[in-house]
C-alpha cells in the first residue's frame, strides 16, 4: 500500500483558473486475501495427512491453522485500513480543492456489488459528510454499471465469450517467465519432503502454492492485527522473485502487453468513454461536482493503461521491461485515478490528473505542470475509444 495518509503538494493552476469538478475513479481499499487462505490451509492439510511436510513445514502449518481459522470467515473483505485510506483519500479531496464545496455539493457515486467496494464507497461518502454539511449524495451499487465499471461481468452486455482469455502463446511465455524467475524449487522443499509433491499428490501447481504463500505473507499488512507475522518464510529475495513472477501475468492481464490476445485493455475503452461523457454532461449542467466510481484492480489498472499515465500504456517487448513499464505495485489497495477540472472567466477549461494523489503525466501538451486542455484530452482518446470498442465488435477471440 502506498502511504495514503501523506498529502503531496501540487502544482498551483494558472492563473485565473478555479477547480470545478472531479471525475474519479477509485480501487477498494486494504482487504483481506480473497481465494489464497483457503488455497494455502488445503494444500497444507492434504500435505500433513500424507506425511510429505518437513518440519519446517509443520510448523508452519500449525501456526497457519490459528491463523486461518481467525481471518478466513473475512475473506475478501474490506479491513479497518482500508476503510481508513477511502475517508482520508475523502479529506483530501476536501482539503485540495475547497472550492468544490462552497455551497451546496452533489455527489454522484456508484460501485460494483463487492461488499469490499461498496465499504469503500460507504468510507468515502461518510468521510464527505462528516466534512460537508450541505453535501447532496445519490449513491448506487449495482453491476448495471458493467460495461465500463468492472466488464468481465457476464452482464455486462458487449462481453465476448472468452475475450478476456489470452492466446497459447502468451500463457506459455508468462509461464516459462515465471519457471526461470521464481525459485519454486527451492521454496516447496522449506515445506515438503519433494519438490514435485505440489503436482503428484497434492493436485495443485507450483505456481498456484507460491502465489498464495506469497498473497498470504504480503496481506497482512492490509491487516489491524498481525502485521509481518509470517515475513520470516521468505527471503527479501525469493519475495522479490515471487513479485517478479507474478507481475508478469498482471502486466499481461492489465495492459499492454503485444500477443496476449486477451480484450481487456480494449474493455477500458467503454469505462474512459463513459468518464467523458459523464463529465460532458456535468459540466454542461453544472448539477454535479463529483463524480465518483469504486471498483478493482481489472477496473482501473486497463484504465491507466488506455490513457497512458505516466507511460504506463506502452508495449513490451518482454515480461522484464514490462515490470519496469507498470509494476503491479502502481495499483496498490486503494488506488485511484482523479481528474480535476478547472476552469477561468472566459470558460477554458483545464485537467489536473493524479495518479494514487499525485500528479501525472499524459502523451499530450501540457499546458502547464500536469494540466492538460480538456479540449486536447477528448481530441487524443475519442479516437482511442472508438477503435477499441470497434475492435471489440470483431474480435478475434483466442
Amino acid at each position: 500500500m502506498y502511504d495514503y495518509k501523506a498529502v503531496t503538494p501540487l502544482t498551483p493552476a494558472p492563473a485565473g483558473y478555479k477547480p470545478f469538478y472531479i471525475s474519479h475513479f477509485g480501487r477498494h481499499g486494504a482487504r483481506y486475501c480473497t481465494s489464497e487462505y483457503e488455497t494455502l490451509h488445503d494444500i497444507f492439510a492434504k500435505a500433513s495427512d500424507k506425511g510429505l511436510l518437513t518440519d519446517v513445514g509443520k510448523a508452519f502449518y500449525e501456526r497457519y491453522e490459528s491463523y486461518f481459522r481467525k481471518v478466513n470467515p473475512s475473506k475478501g473483505n474490506l479491513t479497518g485500513i482500508g476503510k481508513d485510506q477511502h475517508r482520508l483519500i475523502a479529506a483530501h479531496v476536501y482539503q485540495r480543492f475547497p472550492e468544490l464545496f462552497d455551497g451546496p455539493t452533489r455527489v454522484e457515486a456508484v460501485s460494483t456489488e463487492s461488499p469490499r467496494v461498496i465499504m469503500s464507497m460507504w468510507s468515502f461518502l461518510s468521510s464527505l459528510q462528516s466534512l460537508d454539511s450541505d453535501i447532496e449524495i445519490d449513491a448506487d451499487a449495482s453491476s448495471k454499471y458493467a460495461s465500463w465499471l468492472q466488464p468481465s461481468l457476464k452482464s455486462n452486455p458487449y462481453l465476448v465469450k472468452n475475450a478476456m482469455r489470452h492466446g497459447k502463446a502468451a500463457e506459455t511465455a508468462v509461464g516459462e517467465y515465471f519457471d526461470k524467475t521464481v525459485p519454486w524449487k527451492e521454496i516447496t522443499l522449506k515445506f515438503f519432503t519433494d519438490a514435485e509433491v505440489l503436482e503428484e499428490a497434492l493436485g495443485t501447481t507450483p505456481s498456484k502454492f507460491v502465489e498464495a504463500l506469497h498473497a498470504v505473507v504480503v496481506c497482512t499488512y492490509c491487516l489491524d492485527f498481525d502485521n509481518g507475522c509470517f515475513d520470516d518464510l521468505l527471503s527479501a529475495s525469493e519475495m522479490e522473485a515471487i513479485w517478479k513472477g507474478i507481475s508478469a501475468r498482471y502486466f499481461l492481464d492489465t495492459a499492454n502487453y503485444p500477443g496476449s490476445g486477451s480484450l481487456k485493455l480494449d474493455y477500458s475503452a467503454f469505462t474512459l468513454g463513459q468518464i467523458i461523457e459523464s463529465a460532458e454532461a456535468d459540466i454542461a449542467s453544472g448539477d454535479t461536482q463529483l463524480r465518483l466510481r469504486f471498483g478493482h484492480d481489472s477496473g482501473i489498472a486497463p484504465l491507466f493503461a488506455i490513457l497512458d499515465v505516466n507511460g504506463w500504456g506502452r508495449a513490451a517487448s518482454s515480461f522484464d521491461e514490462a515490470i519496469e513499464i507498470f509494476p503491479s505495485y502502481d495499483i496498490p489497495m486503494g488506488a485511484s485515478l482523479q481528474l480535476v477540472f478547472f476552469r477561468n472567466d472566459g470558460g477554458d477549461i483545464l485537467l489536473q490528473v493524479l495518479a494514487n494523489e499525485r500528479e501525472a503525466s499524459l502523451p499530450i501538451d501540457a499546458v502547464h505542470g500536469a494540466f492538460y486542455r480538456w479540449n486536447d484530452f477528448k481530441e487524443h482518446y475519442l479516437p482511442i475509444v472508438a477503435s477499441s470498442k470497434e475492435k471489440i465488435k470483431h474480435p478475434k477471440v483466442y
